[in-house]
């Protein structure tokens, strides 16, 4: 969308938190927020005249994004039945799946006008250069690609796209993601480097902070989706985990893989991305309105992924063989409760053993003592 936040409809973010059931003096202290809002324009230390901002959001408030994202969900409502989506803020994406290419030109021309047309009625622009089309088949030889238009215009097929940060090739190897995420990566080991020197450099539980907050935060940043990736591919991220524990601890290049993990207490990316694995099968089933209920706890194609052993199982397949190797299938899970309003007292029962005892009078033996006698019970 081009200028969503400043083409943001006033009149309708006050109707659509109406027809959500607000009423009383929130509204009116959302109406009071977004009139009469002025904006000047700097240039060095010069002032130009003040402006009003007759619609729209104003940018930089805490309120911003939540009145935004209140008028911006409705476009998700726009859809007809065979075509879905998934939106963050501002950042849109449909789908449709079908064997039958002019079945899928059908449905998504017919959603991307139904789009169109609310986004008129609210105020938005739909944004052409900033929209792509991404054919995901693994067929072999010759397949159309969708002929889309978007306000007379076609929409571009590109074999690559980035939707919140990870790139999505057109047969979903996420080669080129992997690539980018070395890249990144390798500008942290860099920095990493400088900071290990012999002379001056931070200790091995330092590096091993900065570490984990430049390299493996990136590494294992959406590692449940690009986990589907070949091994090989997944591999060779080995080559930028290895050297920064090297840097860590101070290792020869020669030392053992194996010896460099007991070292710094780190995992493997195998394992890091095997626990990850199951946190995010246990999330996903701890919320049956997850997107991804249905498919990570009864997932299909089972018997072809059977029969075809070069195709990469889907997510389910690869978390039900992975809870059946760390023998975790059927664990026991808590029932979700909702937690109590902050103005609501909560009588909360706790066990002191030191209430009775006085600070100048007790020694410090004797606090140790009750201690480890309560963490043993």
């Amino acid at each position: 969308m081009e200028k969503a936040y400043d083409r943001s409809w006033r009149y309708g973010i006050l109707k659509v938190m109406y027809n959500m059931g607000f009423r009383g003096k929130l509204p009116i202290f959302v109406k009071n927020f977004l009139q009469m809002r002025t904006f000047q324009v700097r240039i060095g230390d010069i002032l130009s005249e003040e402006f009003i901002q007759k619609e729209g959001v104003l940018q930089g408030s805490v309120l911003s994004v939540v009145l935004f994202v209140i008028k911006i969900n409705g476009i998700i409502n726009q859809l007809p039945p065979y075509v879905h989506g998934s939106l963050f803020v501002d950042y849109f994406q449909i789908y449709c799946a079908s064997t039958d290419m002019s079945f899928i030109e059908r449905q998504i021309q017919a959603a991307i006008r139904q789009i169109t047309e609310w986004a008129d009625r609210n105020g938005f622009v739909l944004s052409v250069s900033k929209t792509n089309c991404v054919n995901f088949c693994r067929r072999r030889g010759l397949h159309p690609d969708p002929d889309i238009s978007l306000n007379g215009s076609v929409i571009p097929v590109v074999r690559e796209a980035i939707f919140l940060g990870i790139i999505f090739h057109s047969r979903l190897t996420f080669k080129s993601h992997i690539l980018y995420l070395k890249r990144k990566c390798n500008n942290a080991l860099n920095l990493l480097k400088i900071f290990s020197s012999r002379t001056w450099g931070d200790d091995c539980s330092s590096l091993l902070k900065i570490h984990k907050s430049l390299v493996l935060s990136k590494l294992d940043c959406c590692s449940a989706v690009y986990g589907s990736a070949a091994k090989s591919v997944i591999k060779s991220l080995d080559t930028i985990h290895h050297p920064g524990l090297r840097l860590d601890s101070g290792a020869f290049r020669t030392s053992p893989i194996q010896s460099l993990y007991v070292i710094t207490g780190e995992l493997s990316l195998q394992l890091r991305s095997e626990r990850q694995f199951i946190e995010y099968y246990y999330k996903i089933k701890s919320n049956r309105r997850h997107p991804l209920y249905d498919r990570a706890l009864n997932p299909i194609f089972g018997s072809l992924f059977a029969i075809k052993s070069s195709y990469i199982p889907s997510f389910g397949h690869r978390i039900r063989a992975l809870l059946t190797y760390h023998n975790n299938e059927n664990p026991n899970m808590m029932a979700k409760e909702k937690p109590p309003p902050p103005w609501r007292e909560l009588k909360i029962a706790t066990i002191d053993y030191f209430n009775g005892l006085s600070k100048d009078d007790t020694p410090h033996f004797v606090y140790l003592q009750l201690f480890y006698y309560h963490r043993q019970c």
